[in-house]
């Protein structure tokens, strides 16, 4: 089917608006939120004190704050895209040898970017004399780590992400090519983050995950993939914080060590999966990407999207500038 550029212009500025309208949500949300945990810890009942456990406790307060924050807002750009017709085939199987292979692409070249994004948060504090941890909101996540956090890390946020991102964005842009889709998803996912490191790892990681989507055809997979690779990021970090809460630095000191060493190797095998496999991953999608047309450049530019790259990237100048 060849679309017309009214079809371009249509559904990724509808798209790409619904993720603005979403982050304006988001800020109502956490409003809201703060409202609502104002009244709760005015209660005096019995109620009252059970309520304001889940709001204060480590295990339960940040995941009710991301409910407000975070999941309703996500969820509301369902109905906001509902009219926009969705790309459904039938659900196909991965076999382990494709997921463990995307796995290592994940996290290897995930950490290369990761990396490029260290150094140019701290070429930039160069010259804004901000320091470069304060640059990336992981870093404040990591000091304020709570079971909470590390339930919503772990489990949680892949699970909306991927629900959001290649559930409903992916679906409704695959019609216009599974290419298309695909880097159109990952740019959004990376600059929905927010800050410039996350932004360029993001984006290697959305690629990944959305050829899982396109491949199989459902987010099953993906949200496991997004699972593994945000829990291994997050085991290495709290081993390491438990060794030194338990007064071991030279254990802590160690694992750091071979915490490294596992990077440089994660980073080898990443390189060598995606010499191996994700070449041909892309020409896979490439040939999936429907017929060649001058229009396709209309999925960025668009109102939709030009709007959303001002939101985000003013979100990033303010970690680089504050």
């Amino acid at each position: 089917m060849v679309h017309k550029r009214r079809d371009f212009l249509i559904t990724f500025t509808v798209l790409c608006l619904a993720m603005c309208a979403c982050s304006g949500l988001q800020y109502l949300g956490s409003a809201f939120y703060l409202m609502v945990r104002h009244w709760v810890f005015s209660l005096e009942s019995g109620g009252g004190r059970l309520l304001s456990g889940l709001f204060s406790s480590p295990w339960t307060g940040v995941l009710v704050q991301y409910v407000f924050s975070i999941g309703l807002p996500f969820l509301a750009v369902i109905p906001m895209t509902w009219f926009l017709r969705s790309d459904r085939r039938p659900a196909q199987k991965l076999s382990a040898e494709v997921w463990v292979s995307a796995l290592f692409m994940a996290l290897g070249l995930g950490y290369i970017f990761n990396f490029l994004g260290v150094f140019l948060d701290s070429f930039i504090s160069i010259f804004t004399g901000v320091p470069a941890g304060d640059m990336n909101p992981v870093m404040d996540a990591l000091d304020a780590l709570t079971p909470g956090m590390v339930i919503y890390t772990c489990l949680v946020a892949p699970f909306m992400e991927e629900l959001l991102f290649r559930g409903v964005l992916l679906r409704k842009a695959r019609r216009f090519g599974d290419r298309t889709a695909v880097v159109f998803t990952a740019v959004m996912f990376g600059l929905m983050h927010g800050n410039l490191n996350q932004f360029l790892y993001a984006v290697v990681i959305g690629l990944v995950l959305g050829y899982l989507a396109v491949r199989t055809n459902r987010i099953l997979y993906n949200v496991l993939l997004h699972m593994a690779v945000n829990s291994f990021s997050m085991l290495l970090v709290m081993v390491e914080d438990g060794l030194y809460a338990l007064g071991l630095s030279w254990a802590a000191a160690a694992f750091s060590f071979a915490s490294f060493l596992m990077v440089l190797l994660l980073i080898a095998a990443g390189i060598y999966f995606f010499f191996r496999d994700g070449r041909r991953y892309w020409w896979q999608m490439g040939q999936q990407n429907g017929v060649p047309t001058s229009y396709k450049k209309y999925v960025y530019l668009n109102p939709g999207f030009l709007f959303y790259v001002i939101i985000f990237g003013m979100e990033m100048l303010s970690y680089m500038m504050k």
